[in-house]
């Protein structure tokens, strides 16, 4: 059982150092632009979140299952439109990206100003706390009576519209849509994952609440670095004009045959031994 631990230990660790460094390389290789520097530091910051996400989901096996990986798979399907569709015009976008991002700081920051006098005293110096790092993040960027607040979508349109400007529809449907079932907690992921038909052919139709038990499943992570791999493309092909050069997805399924289901079951010829000795 040990050995068994310490090998998945292993593996994590592997594939935390590979995807550091396919980040890495990307960081590397964009120049920043002085007169636009929106441009690198949103497409690197979205670089920066998906492959976090992809590790954070790695760190935890736990979360390798259909309770909890989809969260993770809904928000880096999200990432990789909204990369999509700001790779397609970078000048502007991503200074779009910026400005509603600030704009959405300053009306957070206007409620919890209005709510202050209702806290009590212990409260007050919290939310005031937070009100200041806020600000003083904000103005690093724009000072605050400068920034536009838009309460609409970042992008003036729907994550669809996003997608099939970006060419990547055929992603929304099939990955962005159906992870949204979890994310939103509909009764396509709940009655799935959480209600079950009741036992008594008297009440049919009654489901009862149930926590069905998931095992982790390893192969989340080869959907996930699929997903990582798509955006890091994205990058390549769009931004640096390059090859898509991404094999964080082949990688990680060579490692899972290689350092899990080898090491940890024994190879072919080592299970049928054991089998035949069984």
């Amino acid at each position: 059982m040990n050995d068994s631990r310490d090998k998945i230990e292993d593996f994590i660790v592997a594939v935390e150092n590979k995807i550091r460094a396919e980040l890495r390389k990307r960081c590397e290789v964009l120049a920043p632009d002085f007169l636009n520097p929106a441009i690198f530091t949103v497409l690197l910051a979205l670089l920066a979140r998906q492959a976090t996400l992809t590790i954070e989901l790695a760190r935890a096996p736990q979360l390798w299952n259909g309770h909890s990986a989809p969260l993770f798979l809904r928000a880096m399907a999200d990432l990789h439109i909204t990369f999509s569709w700001i790779a397609v015009e970078p000048e502007i976008r991503a200074k779009q990206y910026i400005e509603h991002g600030l704009g959405q700081a300053v009306l957070m920051q206007e409620h919890r100003k209005a709510n202050i006098d209702n806290a009590s005293d212990e409260d007050k110096e919290a939310i005031q706390k937070v009100i200041d790092f806020d600000e003083t993040w904000i103005n690093i960027q724009k000072f605050t009576f400068l920034v536009d607040v838009n309460v609409g979508a970042w992008s003036g349109k729907n994550t669809r519209v996003m997608a099939e400007e970006a060419g990547i529809l055929d992603f929304y449907n099939n990955v962005y849509v159906p992870f949204s079932q979890c994310a939103h907690n509909t009764w396509h992921h709940v009655g799935r994952y959480n209600s079950h038909p009741s036992d008594s052919p008297l009440n049919r139709l009654l489901w009862k609440p149930i926590i069905f038990d998931q095992h982790p499943d390893v192969w989340e992570l080869h959907l996930l670095s699929k997903y990582l791999d798509k955006t890091f493309n994205v990058f390549d092909k769009r931004i640096m004009n390059g090859d898509e050069k991404s094999n964080i997805h082949d990688w990680i399924y060579q490692e899972i045959q290689n350092s899990l289901v080898e090491k940890v079951n024994g190879t072919p010829e080592q299970q049928e031994k054991k089998a035949s000795e069984a």
